[in-house]
């Protein structure tokens, strides 16, 4: 058997097998996978989402109703594409991005996170 041949496919398996285990969302690196959640409350300085399938966040107590929700995070939010409020949604929790918001009092979720909309 030659080198050469022998060497191309090694590499090329190598490269297909590098490519398929990249745990990435959009260049971000993903903490938490397969989530599903609803947009609670939303303004400019905070999105309030409660997440639905998993113990994640904490409890939250809205600002408008005083309704007292649990697995609440304040979320800054990839790629929302106009998602209405109350709506569910899937989602991955990503490294945290810089983000500026509006300075402003509101009842924010303590636990803050970075998500990505993965589909309906």
């Amino acid at each position: 058997m030659k080198p050469v041949p022998v060497l191309l496919s090694v590499t090329c398996l190598f490269l297909l097998f590098a490519g398929c285990s990249k745990n990435e969302e959009s260049g971000r690196h993903i903490l938490k996978k397969g989530l599903r959640g609803k947009i609670l409350y939303s303004s400019c300085a905070t999105t309030a989402v409660q997440v639905l399938n998993k113990e994640i966040g904490t409890d939250w107590t809205s600002c408008q109703d005083r309704k007292v929700y649990e697995h609440v995070i304040d979320a800054i939010i990839v790629n929302r594409n106009g998602i209405a409020s109350q709506v569910e949604f899937n989602f991955n929790i990503v490294e945290d991005e810089q983000n500026f918001r509006c300075d402003m009092l509101d009842c924010n979720p303590p636990t803050l996170a970075t998500i990505v909309i993965t589909g309906d």
